[in-house]
């Protein structure tokens, strides 16, 4: 499912969402680890998992670029309304300072540093793998010249 849709036109179900992805996280370290695992075992999960949490992270990034959309959509919401609708002429400065006090805005900008950690969390997961992918190769090749080496 998307998950902009998944979110609701009000954004309500943001939090379940994150949580589902903590949870997600929660098992990664567990997953990434090869320790009391054989290497036939850890090279065959190493591209299904990685592609699992980079999937995840290409679904956060999406919804990053989404939240930092709506951002900006409450930015030049209360930008107009500072600007059209006040009494008084503001300048740019006192606008931005009005703004970034504003609780709509804080509200979203909020809502999207948590997107924008978890986001980066996934591609840390993500990098780890890929050292992982060459720790694991560079354990094959170590393991692959020892027997070349064998007499027989």
């Amino acid at each position: 499912m998307n998950l902009i849709l998944a979110m609701g036109k009000e954004l309500q179900h943001l939090p379940a969402i994150i949580e589902q992805y903590e949870e997600d996280l929660a098992e990664a370290e567990q997953n990434l680890s090869i320790k009391g695992k054989t290497l036939q075992a850890a090279n065959l999960e190493q591209a299904s998992w990685m592609s699992f949490y980079d999937q995840k992270r290409v679904e956060l990034s999406t919804l990053l670029k989404y939240m930092e959309r709506e951002v900006e959509r409450v930015r030049g919401k209360l930008w107009q309304q500072y600007t059209e609708k006040m009494s008084r002429d503001l300048n740019t400065r006192d606008k931005e300072n009005y703004i970034n006090n504003e609780p709509a805005y804080l509200t979203k900008q909020e809502q999207y540093l948590m997107v924008s950690e978890i986001h980066g969390k996934f591609a840390s997961i993500v990098e780890a793998y890929k050292a992982r992918g060459y720790a694991l190769n560079n354990i094959v090749k170590l393991r692959t010249s020892a027997i070349e080496n064998e007499i027989l």
